[in-house]
């Protein structure tokens, strides 16, 4: 995305000249701000060496300001020791010639804003095709980390060469360099509004029908501007769409705007939109350059009802267990909470217990800390790192609150794969067979290829010894078996569609009638904790009875193989070939069966 240059106008003097006025204003990227911290990642320890940094200006920026001069520039420095000289300068190209210069000395050196002005100012020609770049140099005698630099990345803000033989390296990406060129002359601007950024959901969903795009403006000229035309354009659609606004904005205010319009967008893939500010009430804009934003977003057929999971880590040894595992009953009181939520108790974190299975343990990767360790309590939701800056997807509520606000903030997220279960207990061969179907409604539901995990789950066990929790306390959600620590792929059908199959055998110590399955569909990076977001989950209880979901049991003798495009084994793995057992047969018309041979 291309962030606007950001265009502080201030008017510094008037001075009458028949009906002519001569105005001043700053240019630049920093919107007035400097960093007085200092960063290493800015600078270099080498000694007797040039370091400079630069801004630049776009052609059609420049173009607005022809005529006007440019009579000083202002340097923001978070640290002057070892620097012996700084000059400014004005170039066409990073390497060229300096247009325009002037330098002060070590004795006039500031930490702060340094303001220096040029003998004689350099008047922008109109005609300019390059654009500018305006900038600094500062010669240091020993290491020095002065250049300021905000956490606030732009395109074109921070371009930095580290040392006299560096390249020059466009770090835009990083922040924005604190530096500001002044102009003035009597030709300013008076018309401009910039579109300073532009928003559009990540997904547009067909079934949907509308679509919600906001932008923020900024009036960066003189005169008051009282609104604007709109247009919008999207790669995939000849139909253009004009809106208008009405919206006032004075000299150097900013603000925001929406509107709704119903895209004819009806195949699913990628789609880019494309939003121009044509004419304003005033009349035309005077730079058109920077009235243009775009973005890309992914379009989905349809989106699906989404439940989070909950996953838990807790044991018996652990003495502030007790305090959470409240927190999420709490929350299974409220209705919407209980349809909504999946919960997973994996048993480890702080040591282990007598409920510990060996996948639970594999999962003590995603607290992704090897110089504490692991921990319980830890909740995860949807296995999703909410913060930006954060290395696990692990954190410990400190009240009901607080979890909440994290499940709601989950359950906003759309969800474009379906996860329709079905849990039968065969009680004479003392297994639960489950079976897993839906769709998706986009082909990149996750980065890497999609995983499915399945858990038997129990509820209602009572506790052996658990620390803080009195006489009485029985555990919840507890993970009895999974199909595979880290899932199976999926394999997807033509149209969009899977089926996986699994079963789990039931155990003495089990309690038939508490048994649940629960199941979710992941992205599964190996490499990184934080990109293990589960597309979606659901849960079913076990009940006694065969799979019925477009299943039925046919005679394998009867069966036309010609006809039977899948065939599966109960792990929901592909199989080919006759083997003995059940397995599941999908025909090309789409139905399931099943077929035992024996």
């Amino acid at each position: 995305m291309r962030k606007a240059l950001t265009v502080l106008i201030a008017l510094l003097a008037i001075c009458m000249a028949g009906n002519a006025q001569n105005n001043a204003l700053t240019v630049g990227y920093c919107d007035g701000q400097m960093q007085t911290s200092t960063n290493q990642a800015f600078g270099t320890k080498e000694k007797n060496t040039w370091v400079s940094g630069a801004i630049y200006l776009p052609a059609g920026d420049v173009k607005t300001y022809a005529g006007s001069s440019i009579d000083s520039i202002r340097v923001g420095l978070a640290q002057k020791l070892g620097i012996s000289e700084m000059k400014v300068w004005v170039r066409e190209t990073l390497d060229g010639e300096n247009l325009v210069e002037a330098s002060i000395e070590k004795a006039s050196i500031l930490k702060g804003w340094n303001v220096i002005k040029f003998d004689t100012p350099y008047t922008i020609p109109a005609d300019n095709t390059t654009g500018l770049y305006i900038g600094y140099s500062t010669y240091q005698t020993s290491s020095n980390y002065g250049m300021s630099v905000l956490d606030n990345p732009q395109q074109n803000a921070l371009w930095v060469q580290l040392g006299s033989d560096a390249e020059w390296v466009d770090r835009s990406a990083e922040g924005t360099l604190c530096l500001e060129a002044m102009i003035s002359g009597d030709q300013l601007p008076l018309h401009n509004l910039r579109l300073m950024s532009l928003t559009a959901p990540e997904v547009y969903i067909i079934k949907g029908g509308t679509m919600t795009v906001t932008g923020i403006v900024k009036n960066v000229a003189l005169q008051t501007i009282t609104g604007f035309d709109v247009e919008t354009r999207f790669d995939c659609t000849d139909k253009v769409y004009q809106s208008h606004v009405d919206l006032t904005l004075a000299h150097l205010e900013e603000s925001e705007f929406s509107y709704v319009i119903e895209p004819a967008i009806y195949q699913t893939g990628e789609g880019t939109i494309t939003v121009t500010i044509t004419t304003l009430n005033e009349g035309d804009d005077e730079n058109i350059d920077d009235n243009t934003q775009s973005r890309t977003f992914d379009i989905a057929s349809e989106d699906f009802t989404r439940r989070v999971l909950l996953e838990e880590f807790t044991t018996e040894p652990c003495q502030y267990c007790p305090r959470v595992a409240a927190i999420v009953h709490n929350i299974f009181e409220d209705a919407h909470y209980k349809e909504n939520v999946v919960a997973v108790c994996h048993h480890t974190g702080f040591d282990s217990d007598w409920l510990t299975i060996p996948s639970d343990k594999d999962l003590l990767w995603y607290f992704n800390d090897e110089e504490n360790g692991s921990y319980a309590p830890a909740i995860m939701l949807d296995r999703w790192t909410t913060d930006p800056q954060g290395y696990t997807p692990l954190f410990n509520p400190s009240s009901e609150n607080e979890l909440k606000l994290a499940i709601d903030y989950c359950l906003r997220q759309p969800a474009f794969v379906s996860v329709n279960l079905q849990a039968k207990l065969d009680k004479e061969a003392g297994m639960v067979n489950v079976l897993v179907q839906g769709s998706r409604s986009k082909e990149n539901i996750t980065v890497n290829p999609a995983r499915i995990t399945v858990w038997l789950v129990e509820d209602n066990i009572a506790a052996h010894n658990q620390v803080n929790g009195g006489n009485n306390f029985v555990h919840q959600h507890v993970g009895r078996a999974i199909n595979k620590s880290w899932g199976d792929v999926i394999e997807w059908n033509a149209d969009g569609s899977y089926t996986y199959a699994c079963q789990f055998r039931v155990r003495n110590e089990y309690n038939q009638e508490n048994l649940v399955v629960a199941a979710m569909i992941f992205d599964y990076d190996e490499a990184d904790v934080t990109k293990n977001i589960v597309a979606n989950a659901n849960q079913a209880a076990v009940t006694e009875g065969e799979i019925q979901t477009g299943i039925e049991t046919i005679d394998p003798s009867t069966t036309n193989t010609e006809h039977s495009i899948y065939l599966y084994d109960l792990q929901g793995r592909r199989i080919s070939g006759e083997k003995s057992g059940l397995s599941i047969v999908r025909r090309a018309d789409g139905k399931m069966v099943k077929r035992v041979i024996r």
